[in-house]
This record gives C-alpha cells, structure tokens and sequence, in this order.
C-alpha cells in the first residue's frame, strides 16, 4: 500500500507540473500588426498565433499593400515568418500553406516563406499549425514583409513580433 501511494503522489505531481506549464503559456491570441507608409503607398505587416495550447497552435502572418483604402498592385509581395517554441530542450513542427516553402533553422525554429508573384499581387499571406514539444513555455511568430510596386518603389523587409516578451 505504501508503494501506491508513493505512486499516487508522484503522479500527482507530475500532473501539476504540466498544468503548471500550460499555464505558463498566455491565456488569449497572441498578435503583432504595424502599416509603414510611402507616398500613395502602405504596406501592413500581420502577425497572430493562438495564445494558449495543448498539442497544437495554429498562426498567421500577412504583408498587405495598400494605396488609399484600396488592394494596391505590385510586381511582387513577400512574407517571411519565424515561428519558435521557446523553453529548455523544446522542438517544434510546423505545417504550412502549399505555395509556401518551410526551411527549418534549428530543432525549435522554422522559417516560413512566400513570395507573391501571381494574380493577387497585393498580399501574401501564409499559415499553418505549430507543434511544440511538452517542454514548451511559449511560442513566437514574427511576420517579415517586402513588396516592390514598380522598377522604383520598393518596401524593404519590415518585421512585427508576436510572442511572450
């Protein structure tokens, strides 16, 4: 009987340390936005991720432009995000959408990108679904963006964070 209770005590425990961790984690949608502007021209960087999880966490990260309230055309728009699992010894897969290209950093970082050549030449968009390890505090998404509109109008890369700081 004493070696049950032993059982019970540690499994106890244990459970309060995971409970523990995912309270750690923020209770609400984690989100990033910031519009740079350039005469007749704006373009907005977006990133969101969901603020508390279990087993998965889906995100988002945008670059739109804009000319006045309207979609504005470019020759091409891009998106970069850097999606991390942040802990000790943590790791973390990501899933993407299909037109984008997934290149992973490390065990607990990945990049995701798209580069927007096609019909709507105004935004580029890219999302997915994170899979962090057990050992996982929280996890970031931070959202790059670029566009060029013509031969001489160019946004450099301009980034927002989403995350614990």
């Amino acid at each position: 009987m004493r070696h049950l209770s032993r059982l019970v005590s540690g499994g106890a425990a244990a459970a309060a340390a995971g409970a523990l961790l995912l309270a750690a984690a923020p209770a609400h949608a984690t989100q990033a936005s910031h519009t740079w502007g350039i005469p007749g021209h704006k373009m907005q960087v977006n990133a969101w991720h969901c603020g508390s999880y279990v087993t998965a966490c889906d995100w988002k990260a945008s670059t739109k432009l804009y000319k006045g309230r309207s979609h504005d055309s470019a020759q091409w728009v891009q998106n970069r995000a850097i999606l991390a699992a942040h802990g000790v010894s943590v790791s973390i897969k990501i899933s993407k959408n299909p037109e984008a290209t997934l290149t992973m950093n490390s065990r607990s970082q990945g990049t995701v990108r798209w580069k927007n050549y096609g019909g709507h030449k105004w935004i580029a968009d890219t999302y997915g679904q994170m899979k962090p390890s057990m050992l996982t505090v929280y996890v970031s998404t931070k959202s790059c963006g670029s566009a060029q509109i013509n031969s001489r109008i160019k946004f450099t890369e301009k980034c927002v964070y989403a995350g614990a700081s």
